[in-house]
């Protein structure tokens, strides 16, 4: 899953998700890549769902843990004034096919 950035028309650059805490960055400036690297390593809270009263009232996960939070933490940016597009994912690397 993979998603473009912009802010007050200037490309900002892509992230995709690869895994859990695992998030590719293409960023042109410094400032840019610095920003996403803490905002996607760092924690949301979540009110939990549960029923028995036995458990934590809330949870909290890394933004790049599971797909679905990369998504919800990459479509929050467009509340920091960030343009945010979902984009085609494209594979980081090319493997070699196996030789048996």
């Amino acid at each position: 899953m993979r998603y473009e950035f912009d802010k007050q028309d200037r490309k900002v650059g892509w992230a995709q998700w690869e895994g859990p805490g695992q998030v590719a960055l293409e960023m042109r400036e410094s400032k840019d890549r610095d920003f996403f690297n803490e905002y996607f390593s760092g924690n949301v809270t979540y009110l939990a769902a549960h029923f028995d009263g036995e458990e934590d009232a809330f949870q909290s996960r890394r933004r790049d843990w599971t797909p679905w939070e990369f998504e919800r933490a990459c479509r929050e940016l467009s509340r920091e004034g960030f343009g945010v597009r979902r984009a085609a994912t494209t594979f980081p690397e090319t493997r070699p096919a196996p030789t048996h």
